[in-house]
This record gives C-alpha cells, structure tokens and sequence, in this order.
C-alpha cells in the first residue's frame, strides 16, 4: 500500500513526511498488543477494546458514566456535562478543575425532564444558572457557590410554537431534541437547534416562551450567534429537491447516495436575528458538527470527511477546507468532532476516533493552517474548550479509559445462577486537563499518538501482492491468492466470553460467572475444542445499535457514538446517517468483482406482500421449523418465503437471501437453520456459492419471562443448536475444503466478564483453522473484519481496519478435512415461561404483565434494570430478592428507582417501536 502526502501545510507535510518515513521503517510498534488484556496496564496505559491504547497527556479526572456535551462556568473553577452512566437516564456530572475532583452527580428526579439529549449546556453570564437540553425540553437549574446544582425547572418546547412537527409513517410526533444552547441579545434570548423538528428555535431566557422559530436543513446540530446572525450545522445536509433519493433519518428525509443510503450532503444554515429568515446556506463536508467563530470566519467541522470547512463571515462563502486526517495518503477515519481557539495563533480540532488533539498554527483570514502535531487524549474526545481563568486546555473524552466502572450483576433466567463482575455499560469518562502544547514537544507528542493508535509500521503492515503469490490460508499481501475462497461470518446476540466459555479450563476464564455453560452450549464447547479457542477478543462497541456496525463496516461514526447519550433519533439502523461513508463490508466484497449474500443481517424489515408485519407466536414458527425438517406432518402456518427481508440500504437490498427472517425473537433460530440449509443445498446442486456469506442467528438474546417464549435457557440451547446445523452442514458439503466460518457476538453487553466487559467468545471453524489451539493474541471485531478482507484479496475500508492485523495466529496453511459433526440439545427447546394464569403470586403477575408491554420483535429494546430482575426473579419462583435488593420488587418499584433505562420514555419500561422507513425518490411536483 503506498503512503503518500495529502494537501497540508509545507510545515506539516514536512513533520508527518519525517514521521511516517521512520516509523514505517521501524517495524512493529513497541507498544504491539500481542497478548496484553483490556484494560490499565502496569505502565498507567489504558488498552481499550480499539485496538489501541490511551495516555492522556496532563491531569485527568475520572467519573462513572461518560462525558457527554461539557460547559465550563463563566468563572473557570468548575464544569459540567452530561452522559449516561450505566442505565439511567441522563447524570450531569460537575467537576472541580482546580482540585480536579468530582462534586456531583446529579439525576433529575422522575418526572423532572425527559432524559439528556445528544448535546446542550449553557451557565448564564453570572454563572448562577445552567440551562440543560432534554429530549422534550429545557432544564433550568440554580447552580450554588461549589458550582452543585439544584432546584431543576422544566421549561416546555411545545409542538404548536412550530409550523410543523416531522411526524413517523405511523404518525408519532417527532421529539424536538434540542441539540446545543447559545444566548443572543446580551443574555436576553436563547437559541436552540432542535434536532428532531429540523428547526432553530428562539427563547426568552427569563420565561422560556418561544419567541420565533426558523426551519433549517435535517438534523440541526451546533449553533452559534455572530453579530445579529445565527449559524447552525445541518448534519445531515440540506432538505430533498424534487428527484433526490432519499432514506430517512429520524422523522425527516434526507438526501442520500444511492449505493449505501447514507447522507450525501452537509450545511449550514445562516439565520437573520432580525428577520428570522435564513438568508444563507453554505454547503459543506459530511456531518458537519462543530461550529467555532475565529474573528471574521467560522469554522465547522466535518465529521465524515475529516476536514474542517472555513467560512468567511463577510464574504458569505466557504474560502477553505483542509484535510485534518494525520496519515498521509491513508483512508478516512478521524471522526473529528471539536475545535478551539487555544492561543491567539493555534487552532485544536478533536479526532474523535484518533484519541487525539490535532494542533494548527493559524493567523485567521487569508491564511493557511500549519499543521503543527498531535496530543494524546483518552478514549474518544469530543469536546475541547481553553479555560482562560486556568490557562489550561479543557478535553471532554466521552468513552475516557472504558468499562473500568463499578461491577455488575446480571442474571439470565432458569437454571443459571447470577454473575457480578465488570461489565460494559460500567463507562469510566474522563475529563483532561493539559497546558497549550509548545511547539518544541510536538514531535515527540505527535510520535506518542501514532505510537498509541497503533500505527507504526503500517507500511510493512499492508503490502499490496501482484497475484502471483503462492495460495496461503491467510496471505501476507493484500490481493495474493489464499486457499479460502468462500468466507461465512454468523452473528449472534450479547454474551461474553466468561458467559458461556468460563468453564473451558483451557481458556483465561472464570467458571464462576459461566451462566450459559457446556449444557446450554454443546455446540459452541465443541467448536471452541475442536477448532482455536479464542480467548482474548473483545466488542469494539457497547451494544446492537454499533456493534453491528462495527463488525460489518469497521467504524462506527461521530453520529452513532455521540447518540449514546440517548438513541432518540434512532437506535441504528434504520437511519441514513448511521451509516459510515465508507461503506460496509459486503460493499467491499462487490465494489471488487466478488459476489456477497447477506441472510438477515442488517436487514429491519420482514414483511407480507402487503407490508404487513409477520404473524404467528412462537409456537407457530417452531412448529414450522419442524415441519420443515420432516420432524411433523401438517401445513405451515404461512407459506415458505411469504414473509420477505428488506433493507433501506440498497446495496445491501440487493444481495439479502428475501424469505430468511430478520431479528424476530418469536421466530426461533431452527427456522433459520432451516432456510440455510435449503439454501445451501440450492447452491451445491447449481453452484454459484458467493465469497462473502453473512447470518443473524439472535435467539441467545433472550426474552425473559415473557409468556409465549422459551425461557432463556432454552433460547440460548435454540441459537447454540442452530449454530452448530450450520456449521455441520457447511463442512460436510463441497465447499468445506474452501471455506473459512467466523462465529461471534454482536456484543457482549447482557454478561459480565472477569478481563472486561467487552470480552466476545469467537469461534473460527475451517480445514485451515489450527486445530485445538488456544489462541490468546489480543484481538477485536475490527481483526475479524480485517481477516476477511484479507482472505477476500479485499484492501481495508478505513483507518481502523487499516491499522488492524489479521487473525494470522489462528490459522494454518496446511489443511484438516474433518468436518464437524453437530450435538443434540441438552434442553428442551420448548420449554416456555409461565404464563398469567399459572402464576402464583401478585408479584410474579405484575411481571409477567409487565413482559406483555415489552417489545420483543426488535433487537434491544427491553429496559436493563427491569429485565435482569425479570429473569433473575424466574429462576428463584420469585422468591428471592435480587442481588443488592431487600426484596422482591415489582416492576414499577425497579423503574422508580431506575427511571428511563436505556431509552424508555414508556412509564412502563416499553421502548419505541422502529419506524418502517425505506429509501424513495422524491417525486416530481
């Protein structure tokens, strides 16, 4: 792969040239991962589960929960911000800067606000007073002397203050989720973009009345107010023209590309104070994020395309936009998403993504920004401000050190007991503290963070073959031969290693946490004995919204990773800017020559000819299953293929396997055995098998004790047997001596772990897999998408891949033909939870009622807290408190004390359904 210079700077081509020359030349980097665990070293590092390490530079001070949006009070002692810390439903966290300590952590109470939103902090001019973004509307708090807060008071966005609200194809009214707060009119006014309603919206400060409201472009992000004019970044771009095709995101279509069904535009809208018209709007790069006022122009950054766009104020136009990827030549990534004026001459733009501060040298208009070095920071950064009462440079690093939070306890039904131990959602965020970097220190800086990112020796890393290399399993170049020529990667649900592996004495495990062990999980045991045991692999994401995205594009972007504050606008996909720009693994796979099939993966939709939704309970399905495997006589209760997978994302709609069903939990995965196995048999008679093949098989995510499912023991021995008949059926056709099977979750965030939360159990079965191994070779996602590029001859998407080994441990280029023959369930399959009438107490009726309201058709949308106790309560007949309780609870008594888990808004704990939003063409008028 040939490293070459992009358009910078003389000075920063001439420090990134010296850079990339050495350390290319360096050979692997001192600080290789090798076999190192997640988490601190004994050095002060940090590895987190990115295939990276972090070091913050200056004082740090660390806080359960991440570090959302953060303010800094008018007086530069103190600043807040706002994130989730595990399940709740939005903390503000105040932290002293002088004693660098946290004084507060504060839940508005329930029925106070609606849940932090994805950004919003404002303290008036005095500092008494912090007005905070939620979902629905504004929080006003008094702040006291130590910078606390108290006293919170909801002010009110109502819907009819606005033209129009964006409504869902079922016709829920859109959120207005108030994105970022400015004052306008010396304090008098406050301006919000409400990224929900695709509108800025104008407050009087002293009552919260709606002043004016002025639509803008889709999903208005940060705002800023310059000499009577109001400037707002539209992430999404601007609003479809007739004969755009668009996809939706949120409530509100956008303009998007036709191959991926992303976003293609980005702008900002310029807004009259005086008339509230826009009367400018400037096209810019994808996801325009920040916005930075410097003297006569305003600076945006562009999250997507890793370049910061300039706009002259009075010239109204874009005069510049340079490049603020630091690896020459080398594929997009950098996510950056802050930037600040810390001295009068330099310019600090945030790569998220980089765990790093880019530092410019910039004397304003007219100039060119001199690329000066990099700054470590912790994990993620995604905010920077210079505190100009402490001289010092303020960085708030939303994922700071990762899952290093207190342990937790999680329970997963009959027959398993309880396990406490680290567990993802256990975020440690990080706010960093550093002086403004001397120009002296900033070779050695920028050396640390290529150093940390793992990107020394990317050069050797990544040779491209001329194709004439001998066959390998694994080649060492890209696009040299390999023995394998049909990959199958199968996704399932949640679990951690220790989960369902702590019991293999052979591994790095911990037998007391194993819930789902070798009598749920005869397959998996078996796979993990005959095939490497992988030990030491782990998530890159938290749950389904980005670990899918993770394993099937490399990168998840500035857009998905800052909604974990909250998933209002959507909970993945469906939503065009979801998707990274730089496309997905099976765009790879075709953009190349070679051909891809995708059975329900990424796929939202499974739907009758008439859009319906598919019908039938479990039972329903699972007598199928049956019938189709000659196990019953009778009819199906719908035909085979009535029901069809769809996609927004063409490319992928394209290449989907139509009658195999998508995330149903009502829809066991004997079903989805079944199809497969259909399918294969087609393409052995007739041939054609693709190179890339790809499965959601999900029924180890459970459904409590919802009545009408099985109980979770049993849907983990559904999925575990289900795995295992696809693998047997693989390797005992023609295709096994060619064919190369990756197993893994999507995450691991239902268990805990002794190592991290994160850890994933993984499997690899193919001739070329080195049999019996234990493998221990830190490993994430992003080296399992990067061995199948490999294998594929196909180059890397973006920086992550880019910087990612392939798994060269786990195979061998001399070939076992065994094939593998799968275990019976141990379990019934059919064993199902109790339903209303067999229940034996109030308390256990108040959950199974409470089961009823939950949505169980779509991935992740059960509250935690509520959940946990639900299965926990099943396996001891209610009973027994759960672990930390005094007593058996109900669930409105759990949602008292956990309001709003992960995204409820429901009383109830239920979860919005996910819209039904495909791509159009806007239709001529």
């Amino acid at each position: 792969m040939r490293i070459r210079n992009v358009a910078v700077p003389a000075a920063g081509i001439a420090l990134l040239a010296t850079m990339v020359t050495v350390t290319a030349n360096a050979g692997p980097s001192a600080l290789s991962l090798g076999d190192k665990l997640v988490g601190r070293q004994a050095d002060g590092t940090v590895v987190v589960p990115e295939n990276k390490i972090v070091e913050p530079v200056g004082d740090t001070i660390e806080q359960n929960g991440r570090v959302g949006d953060l303010e800094i009070s008018p007086d530069g002692t103190t600043a807040v911000n706002f994130g989730r810390a595990g399940f709740d439903r939005g903390t503000l966290t105040v932290v002293d800067l002088e004693s660098q300590e946290v004084v507060q952590r504060y839940t508005p109470p329930s029925g106070v606000g609606s849940g932090t939103s994805v950004g919003g902090l404002l303290y008036s001019a005095d500092g008494r007073t912090l007005w905070a973004a939620q979902t629905e509307n504004l929080l006003r708090l008094d702040v006291a002397a130590d910078g606390t807060l108290r006293n919170p008071q909801v002010i009110d966005l109502p819907a009819d203050a606005v033209d129009s609200v964006p409504t869902s194809p079922s016709g829920d009214p859109a959120r207005p989720l108030p994105s970022d707060l400015t004052f306008a009119r010396q304090g008098k006014v406050i301006v919000t973009s409400l990224n929900g309603w695709d509108t800025v919206a104008a407050l009087r400060a002293r009552d919260g009345e709606v002043l004016w409201h002025t639509p803008v472009g889709v999903a208005p992000r940060d705002v800023v107010v310059v000499r009577g004019q109001v400037y707002v970044s539209n992430e999404a771009g601007r609003r479809p023209e007739s004969g755009d095709f668009t996809n939706f995101t949120y409530d509100t279509r956008a303009v998007v590309e036709k191959r991926n069904g992303r976003a293609r535009t980005g702008s900002v809208s310029q807004i009259s104070l005086r008339s509230h018209e826009v009367v400018e709007t400037y096209e810019v790069g994808l996801d325009p994020s920040a916005l930075l006022r410097w003297r006569n122009e305003l600076m945006v950054t562009n999250s997507s395309d890793d370049t910061v766009s300039v706009i002259d104020l009075k010239d109204r136009a874009v005069t510049r936009t340079f490049n603020v990827n630091p690896l020459p030549g080398q594929p997009y990534g950098s996510s950056p998403n802050a930037l600040e004026r810390v001295s009068k001459k330099h310019l600090a733009v945030s790569l998220g993504r980089n765990n790093a501060l880019a530092i410019y040298r910039y004397a304003g208009k007219g100039a060119v920004p001199v690329f000066e070095g990099l700054v470590p920071t912790a994990w993620y950064p995604g905010k920077v401000i210079f505190d100009e009462q402490l001289g010092k440079v303020v960085v708030g690093n939303q994922k700071g050190v990762g899952a290093l939070g207190p342990d937790r306890t999680v329970d997963k039904g009959p027959g398993t007991t309880p396990a406490t131990g680290p567990q993802v959602y256990s975020d440690v965020g990080v706010t960093q503290l550093l002086d403004i970097p001397k120009p002296r220190d900033m070779a050695a800086s920028t050396a640390r963070v290529f150093d940390l990112n793992q990107w020394d020796g990317l050069r050797e890393r990544n040779p491209v073959g001329d194709g004439t290399a001998e066959p390998a399993a694994v080649p060492r170049r890209i696009g040299d031969p390999s023995k394998i020529k049909h990959v199958f990667l199968i996704v399932k649900e949640n679990r951690t290693y220790d989960q369902v592996l702590g019991d293999d004495p052979r591994g790095n495990g911990d037998p007391s946490l194993t819930q789902f062990g070798e009598r749920y999980t005869p397959n998996q045991h078996a796979l993990a004995e005959e095939f490497p045991l992988i030990d030491n692999l782990y998530s890159d994401g938290t749950n389904s919204a980005t670990g899918h995205t993770w394993l099937d594009a490399s990168f998840v972007n500035d857009y998905l990773e800052r909604s974990y504050a909250n998933y209002v606008r959507n909970y993945g996909q469906p939503d065009a800017m979801v998707y990274p720009k730089s496309g997905f693994l099976w765009d790879n796979a075709l953009s190349h020559g070679l051909t891809a099939r995708v059975w329900g993966e990424y796929a939202p939709y499974f739907t009758g000819p008439d859009g319906s939704r598919s019908t039938g309970d479990w039972k329903d399905w699972y007598r199928d299953s049956q019938i189709l495997a000659g196990e019953k006589d009778g009819e199906l209760h719908v035909p085979l293929g009535y029901y069809q997978t769809k996609s927004d994302v063409p490319s992928l709609d394209s290449i989907l396997a139509r009658r195999y069903p998508n995330y149903q939990l009502q829809i066991p995965d004997q079903y989805r055995a079944e199809i497969f196995e259909r399918d294969l048999a087609n393409y052995e008679e007739k041939g054609g098998l693709p190179s890339l093949n790809m499965f959601w098989v999900m029924a180890d995510h459970t459904a409590g004790s919802a009545p009408g499912y099985p109980t979770s023991a049993a849907m983990v021995a559904d999925n575990d047997l289900a795995t295992g008949r696809m693998v047997d059926a693989i390797s005992h056709s023609k295709f096994w001596k060619s064919s190369a099977i990756f197993i893994l979750e999507d995450d691991s965030q239902n268990g805990v772990d002794h190592v991290d939360g994160h850890r994933n159990i993984t499997f690899i079965a193919s001739p070329y897999a080195k049999r019996g191994a234990v493998d221990s070779s830190y490993y994430t996602q992003l080296n399992v998408t990067r061995t199948i590029e490999q294998i594929l001859g196909l180059p890397p998407m973006n920086q992550l891949d880019l910087a990612a080994e392939p798994m060269y441990d786990a195979f061998t280029d001399k070939p076992d033909l065994t094939p593998y023959d799968a275990r019976p369930n141990r379990i019934p399959l059919d064993t199902m939870n109790p339903t209303l009438k067999q229940a034996d107490s109030e308390v256990e009726r108040s959950w199974i009622r409470w089961a009823k309201k939950q949505n169980f058709d779509q991935v992740d949308q059960l509250a935690f807290e509520p959940s946990n106790r639900m299965s926990w309560y099943t396996s001891f007949d209610y009973q027994r408190p759960f672990p930390g309780d005094k007593k058996v609870l109900t669930p409105k008594q759990v949602l008292k004390r956990y309001p709003q888990a992960p995204t409820s808004t429901d009383p109830d704990g239920a979860l919005p359904e996910t819209r039904s939003l495909v791509p159009h063409r806007v239709k001529q008028q």
